[in-house]
């Protein structure tokens, strides 16, 4: 019984996390303008397309750093074999900062080389990978939560992706320092590092 009810819980919370990260990546799409009149000519719907274009790309790097958080999130709850209050609350907190995510976004669409802002959203993506490492890391540690046959390679490789996210996201406020467009050029790291991190791990 007891088994059957860590099993629901973990499941529970898988299901509440992956309803989370469904709904920061899709609620971004409503910071943008609506449909524009039908009477603008074709000169000034392509000036509004174009003066779009900012957002959009917040949108889409936005859109990329959940998407690689959710892959990570993924990797571990499939090692998951249960939960507990400090396992729970340690990814609740992470899940906070996704429900961040979009509202950050909504201000870089703003404000999008104002360094404050660019110092918030990589906080708040920071904050994602730092509670989920946590989550990983407190899970792991003595086999807690996981498996007691789960290999240490496969504790170490999950581990060392959740770092990834994290660690470029405070680059990120580096980037910013030199230029402003250094800051969203840093974000770009992520998919190059995480594809040299995964041939390494198969070689």
């Amino acid at each position: 019984m007891l088994t059957e009810t860590n099993q629901r819980s973990i499941q529970r919370l898988a299901r509440l996390s992956d309803l989370i990260f469904a709904v920061a990546m899709t609620v971004m799409a409503l910071t943008f303008e609506t449909i524009p009149p039908e009477d603008l000519s074709a000169q000034q719907v392509t000036d509004l397309l174009q003066a779009q274009l900012p957002s959009l790309g917040t949108y889409a790097l936005t859109f990329i750093v959940i998407a690689f958080y959710w892959t990570s999130h993924l990797h571990q709850f499939k090692h998951y074999q249960r939960t507990d209050t400090v396992h729970l609350w340690l990814t609740l907190l992470s899940l906070l900062f996704v429900v961040l995510l979009p509202y950050a976004n909504a201000l870089s669409n703003g404000y999008d080389t104002v360094f404050a802002v660019q110092v918030f959203y990589s906080l708040v993506a920071a904050g994602v990978g730092v509670f989920s490492t946590a989550a990983w890391m407190y899970a792991t540690q003595n086999r807690r939560l996981v498996s007691e046959d789960l290999e240490d390679l496969t504790i170490r490789g999950v581990r060392q992706e959740s770092y990834v996210e994290p660690l470029v996201s405070v680059l990120a406020i580096a980037g910013a320092l030199i230029h402003p467009w250094g800051w969203a050029a840093t974000f770009l790291l992520i998919p190059v590092i995480l594809v040299v991190q995964s041939k390494l791990n198969t070689n």
